[in-house]
């Protein structure tokens, strides 16, 4: 009787982790429809996840929960009118430059390849050299045409789909003020044995993810002010661009500030090779203060996962969600690994 008994719990914890794995397998294969739908959702959440902290700050000082929310909110939609206003359009004007002058500076950087193929082919040195010379700066002129292209595509295609998301503002009111009820529900639906420990996980998993990212997106924006301003007084166009891909660059580990960089100098460059030497050491001295200064003070060590795992979850996330997936690659590394350790736990 007893060996049945166990014998069905057993069955009952198969069939369910089955059904959790189709469910998740079906995810995976039609993810780009679920993105579709689960967008302006999954966006909302993340937006009242992150101004639930201000919420509660207000709470602390005396004002009711909804009186909070529409404070928070107030602020909130005041900056993005602000951008709305002020600095998308502005931006926007630099990208419709940006994307009319591409064929201008293919010219230019084939002329600049030019004058430096004929500067080493008439040269001493030795013939497989040149060849090879030859075949790599082909790659590297191909490369920057690529990435010009394609970054103003992909601002583009961001901002055309970010006015899409017309809903998220009223979702995201509806999760900050009803917090507490998405939280209870929640509760309820985990299992009575496990609800202690899985709160607990939920509660660290809140204080790595939820500092790193806002402490990101912090660090980020100073990134990108201070980037943007150095290169106006520096005179490079498309400063305010460039400011803002080098604040959303910067959020990848390691890399980010390299590929921030990149089109920095190229735009520099075209202008002047003096102006390029400007804006590298500029940009070079605003991330010295990032790493230096800005981030240890505000993030500090509350990922706590070793550089070699950072770079393999940056190369997983690349490889299976671009771009996307380099961004949210370390946060969701952190949040595996305290899973596996809360796991780990709970059977050793």
């Amino acid at each position: 009787m007893i060996n049945h008994i166990n014998n069905k719990k057993v069955l009952y914890k198969l069939i369910k982790y089955l059904i959790v794995f189709i469910i998740l397998l079906l995810a995976y294969k039609y993810r780009a429809f679920l993105s579709n739908i689960l967008s302006p959702f999954l966006i909302s959440a993340l937006l009242a996840y992150l101004l639930n902290p201000i919420v509660h700050f207000f709470q602390k000082k005396g004002l009711k929960r909804l009186n909070s929310v529409i404070l928070v909110y107030t602020i909130f939609l005041s900056l993005v009118i602000f951008f709305g206003l002020f600095i998308i359009p502005k931006l926007f004007k630099d990208i419709s430059v940006l994307v009319e002058s591409i064929p201008i500076y293919a010219q230019q950087l084939k002329n600049l390849y030019k004058k430096f193929q004929d500067g080493y082919i008439n040269s001493d040195l030795p013939q497989g050299l040149k060849d090879i010379i030859d075949d790599n700066m082909l790659l590297v002129q191909n490369m920057i045409l690529s990435f010009l292209q394609n970054a103003a595509d992909s601002i583009i295609n961001f901002f055309s789909k970010a006015f899409n998301f017309i809903i998220v503002p009223v979702l995201t009111f509806y999760m900050l003020k009803d917090s507490e009820y998405f939280k209870n529900q929640l509760i309820l639906i985990l299992p009575k044995s496990k609800r202690n420990k899985v709160l607990q996980l939920f509660k660290d998993i809140d204080n790595v993810f939820g500092k790193y990212i806002r402490g990101q997106i912090f660090i980020s924006s100073v990134v990108g002010v201070l980037t943007t301003i150095a290169l106006v007084l520096i005179r490079v166009k498309y400063s305010l661009t460039l400011g803002i891909f080098a604040s959303i660059s910067n959020i990848i580990p390691y890399f980010g500030p390299i590929i921030g960089m990149i089109p920095t100098i190229v735009f520099a460059f075209l202008d002047s090779p003096t102006k390029a030497l400007y804006a590298a050491g500029a940009y070079l001295l605003v991330q010295q203060i990032e790493s230096g200064i800005i981030t240890p003070k505000v993030i500090g060590e509350s990922v706590g996962i070793h550089p070699i795992y950072v770079i393999m979850a940056l190369l997983v996330g690349g490889k299976i969600f671009g771009v996307t997936g380099l961004i949210i690659a370390v946060p969701v590394a952190a949040v595996i690994k305290l899973c596996m350790r809360h796991f780990l736990k709970n059977i050793i």
